[in-house]
């Protein structure tokens, strides 16, 4: 099983439902998707050069020889034209190629699609100004996520992706957490607001999906107001 991202450039920001038909365009051969573009091909020129280097890997469990470097399998498959790249990876490997091949594209300016999250990642130049940063379990940063993305996110906490953060400048964030990992063996979901000092980080706890949905929106219209609706309690004292 691989795991897929596809690169190309667009001029205005793409939607996640846009984004995700040109993909399926490109996967199925239709060029017209997509118009050529010199970054795309400095891009994938950049691409390859880094695939073709040797990769460390770490060492099968007790194995005293140490890491050595990847396999051909192991590396990025890429293709694609003059409009756009295609890269497919192992699993094994994704959690860290995977970040790389995003922010290559965001130096060049492009889009890169993820079909597995179906997470739209934009370069700088088609971000809004002071954008948030989106982190979760499993997955690349997002870089100025869309309300859809922000709220699939929550609707895939488990305990397997068992956190959320928005993340607003460094130390102000707002995040959720599931399982025992978040202290919540019970059930339920644990919110955390920070803004900056540790007099400012708060908890809550939730017992609907829907309530963290709503509690990131309002984070997201205004992240240096600590959002209203529940009842925070200091974390520290």
């Amino acid at each position: 099983m691989s795991f897929d991202l596809g690169v190309w450039s667009e001029e205005v920001r793409p939607s996640c439902a846009a984004a995700r038909e040109t993909y399926l365009r490109l996967c199925a051969a239709d060029a017209t998707a997509v118009r050529p573009s010199a970054h795309v091909a400095a891009f994938r020129t950049a691409l390859e050069t880094a695939a073709s280097e040797p990769v460390p890997v770490a060492p099968p469990e007790g194995d005293a020889a140490g890491a050595g470097p990847a396999s051909p399998g192991d590396r990025p498959q890429v293709s694609g034209d003059a409009g756009h790249v295609l890269v497919s990876m192992p699993w094994p490997g994704a959690a860290d190629l995977a970040p790389r091949v995003v922010a290559l594209a965001a130096r060049h300016g492009l889009v890169c699609f993820d079909p597995q999250k179906d997470v739209v990642h934009v370069p700088p130049a088609l971000r809004a100004p002071h954008a948030l940063e989106l982190r979760s379990c499993g997955g690349p940063t997002v870089a100025d996520p869309d309300p859809e993305t922000v709220e699939r996110a929550i609707r895939g906490l488990s305990a397997g992706s068992w956190f959320v953060i928005l993340e607003d400048v460094p130390g102000r964030y707002l995040q959720v957490g599931v399982g025992a990992d978040a202290g919540r063996s019970e059930g339920g979901y644990a919110a955390e607001f920070r803004d900056g000092s540790p007099e400012s980080h708060v908890r809550c706890v939730l017992r609907d999906r829907a309530q963290v949905v709503s509690l990131f929106a309002r984070f997201r219209q205004d992240p240096a107001v600590r959002p209203d609706g529940v009842a925070w309690r200091p974390l520290w004292g």
